[in-house]
Formats: structure tokens, sequence, C-alpha cells
């Protein structure tokens, strides 16, 4: 396995970490998203939490 060097480590693959992993890339960043999930996103829900 290689060592790698990122910028910023997001935790957490919900809407908010990848949103702020696709900001932080956009402004050339090297990061890494970690999820414990097998996928992205499924904990996401289209319900308002209110």
């Amino acid at each position: 396995m290689s060592a790698e060097q990122v910028d910023a480590v997001v935790v957490g693959a919900g809407v908010v970490g990848l949103a702020v992993a696709r900001a932080l890339a956009l402004a050339g960043r090297e990061v890494l998203v970690l999820e414990a999930a097998e996928s992205f996103g499924t904990a996401t829900s289209a319900r308002n939490s209110e």
C-alpha cells in the first residue's frame, strides 16, 4: 500500500459531506472522503426534519 498525502479528510459521504468535499476539490485541495456505509448517501431523505 502506498502512502498518499491529502489536504483534507471528510468523514461522512452524506449530502453535506459530499458538498464540502466538492467545494474543497474545486478550490484545488486533495480530498479523501471516508464513509462507513457501503455506498454514498444511503441515509439521505427527502423528508423535512421539522
